[in-house]
């Protein structure tokens, strides 16, 4: 018969025959070769009727098994009225007739048992607009045991989206571990907060808790610990002598730990745990600030600070800028906060971003040297303003190597040391304490693929023995959990190892990937969910873009996104933080 097409008239009559005959082989057992004995009732079938549509019963008249010898096929356990269902849709193709609510779920499990996979799909698309609170996990179970993706997403999302509801049913208590796992990993489970997933999870594992403990770690996993209260943060291991015993278990708590106690690194963060759920009343959110839209005169520069949800997949704006600090700017997160410092008008500004206000202060304390094309990182409760450019210095001393140190709770700014070579329109990252600069630009104009180290204990700078794999300025680097990767104007990704376990290991450099077709600058980088996302930028210096391309260092691919900027621009500075979603206003169109 004709498929993906429109049946011929003399299809459709032999179709139709077809059909009549089969429905007439069933209803009168006429040339029947098999019986099949289910309970108490015996149904005389044929064996190529049953094969065509069944890879169960394919299989066994095909292998020789007793059953395709004897002509006789038994399922003691299975309920004749639903086998009765099964063998309508097999000689008839009926199968909305017989199928409720209430006997569809066992319906699909003995589908699925016969390998009859277009009767599978039709109780699939019958379940759908029938899940309840009451039978989803049910359902969910058994579509994850016979593969029914679809049904199986339908399932867990309405599992999340009234998990509240399914918590008070006795199915919830008695999922395995794994299955509890599967659950709470959602983003979209709609808990009040994680501070009560973790006290529900507790509940079952104390529920049967010589059995269950084992299963701690796999559901400590997909709690996200990062954000429960610090008052339950501690009492989980001090209350709880299972957790403690639980190696995998302590390790993600300690985690969770480093980052309520480390607000400069959160957003290097890259573990589950870290990730807000959609309950949240926060969003994580990539913030472009500034750049420029035009490569000449006049250039067209911005106050709107814009967006994009990856949630969503939306561009929102966010409060604008109170002034624009001219181009080469540098900007950091501590927290959820935004510092924005220096740039080519305001090159002793500090501009601070108030997440819980969605506001900007331009009060903050000035540095004492101004700058640009330098860099600005959190370390512990400080930001570090490193090196940079000053065009009001004399030719040959305008790059700088001084470094200043804001104290975030006092807002005073100090002189922090010098570094060994000074350069502008470099890249910074951080692990642990330490500072890490890459490449720039040196006072003799030449680029430099030097790489020097800054500990924020003691002040000092040194060059790393090793460089870069090439003199380059205007490098982006970027640290994702502890892993700092470069990316160069060519679309080289390079990353920088350290090991710190080792401290007298020589670090180096190796090249981990390449961009597809990238050659550019003037781009931003950040990490997201441990991808690299690279965005906008200039090339030729005349054409702007509006991309974003995502890199996975743990596959080394490269994909070219989706959805892109509003429109082609420089990108000044971008980062990544979670704001309020009370926060989040459409842009206009002129933004």
């Amino acid at each position: 018969m004709a498929t993906g097409k429109v049946q011929t008239e003399s299809e459709k009559v032999y179709t139709k025959a077809l059909c009549e005959g089969l429905r007439r082989l069933w209803t009168s057992g006429d040339h029947s070769d098999v019986t099949v004995e289910v309970g108490e009732k015996t149904f005389k079938c044929h064996k190529s009727i049953l094969a065509s549509l069944s890879l169960y019963f394919d299989a066994m008249f095909n292998s020789g098994m007793r059953e395709s010898i004897s002509g006789h096929v038994t399922f003691p356990e299975m309920d004749p009225d639903l086998f009765e269902i099964v063998l309508r849709f097999i000689y008839t193709g009926d199968a909305e007739s017989g199928m409720t609510t209430d006997n569809a779920v066992e319906l699909l499990r003995i589908a699925a048992l016969l390998q009859i996979s277009t009767l599978q799909g039709i109780i699939e698309e019958f379940l759908h607009p029938h899940l309840t609170n009451e039978n989803c996990l049910k359902v969910w179970r058994l579509s994850m045991l016979h593969d029914c993706r679809t049904l199986t997403d339908k399932a867990v999302e309405l599992i999340a989206r009234n998990f509240k509801d399914i918590i008070q049913t006795d199915d919830f208590w008695e999922l395995d571990g794994r299955e509890v796992a599967a659950i709470i990993k959602e983003d979209a489970l709609d808990v009040e907060s994680e501070d009560q997933l973790c006290d529900i999870v507790i509940r079952w594992i104390e529920k049967d808790i010589d059995k269950r403990k084992e299963c701690c770690g796999m559901l400590f996993e997909n709690i996200r610990l990062a954000f429960l209260s610090p008052e339950a943060l501690i009492n989980l291991e001090e209350k709880h002598e299972f957790l403690r015993e639980n190696f995998d278990c302590m390790k993600i708590i300690n985690n969770a730990k480093s980052f309520k106690l480390l607000p400069a690194r959160q957003q290097e963060a890259q573990g589950k745990q870290t990730c807000l759920r959609l309950s949240s009343n926060q969003e994580e959110v990539l913030v472009l600030l500034g750049g420029c839209e035009s490569t000449t005169p006049p250039y067209v520069r911005s106050l709107s600070v814009i967006c994009y949800s990856f949630y969503r997949k939306e561009w929102f704006s966010l409060a604008s800028l109170p002034y624009d600090p001219g181009i080469e700017f540098a900007s950091c997160t501590y927290q959820n906060d935004i510092y924005i410092n220096g740039g080519g008008s305001m090159q002793k500004c500090l501009l601070w971003y108030d997440c819980d206000k969605n506001k900007w202060d331009q009060t903050m304390t000035c540095m004492q040297y101004g700058r640009r094309r330098h860099a600005i990182v959190a370390v512990t409760g400080a930001l570090y303003a490193i090196g940079g450019y000053d065009n009001k210095l004399e030719e040959g001393q305008r790059m700088l190597s001084n470094v200043e140190k804001y104290i975030i709770r006092e807002d005073r700014w100090e002189e922090a040391g010098d570094l060994p070579v000074a350069v502008s329109s470099f890249s910074a990252a951080v692990i642990g304490e330490t500072i890490y600069i890459f490449g720039g630009e040196k006072n003799d104009r030449k680029d430099t693929a030097f790489i020097q180290c800054y500990e924020t204990r003691t002040q000092q700078a040194t060059k790393v023995d090793t460089r870069i794999p090439m003199a380059c300025k205007l490098t982006k680097s970027v640290t994702c959990d502890r892993r700092i990767f470069l990316i160069f104007f060519d679309g080289r990704v390079v990353e920088f190892v350290k090991d710190r376990r080792e401290p007298n290991k020589k670090p180096y450099c190796r090249t981990v990937g390449r961009l597809t077709a990238f050659q550019r600058i003037h781009f931003g980088v950040i990490q997201h969910r441990g991808n690299v996302i690279v965005l906008g930028g200039e090339i030729d210096n005349s054409t702007l873009c509006s991309d974003l391309i995502m890199f996975d260092p743990s596959t080394t691919g490269c994909t070219k996104l989706k959805d892109t900027l509003p429109k082609p621009r420089l990108i000044d500075g971008c980062v990544k933080i979670a704001v309020q979603k009370k926060y989040l206003n459409t842009p206009s169109k002129t933004e």
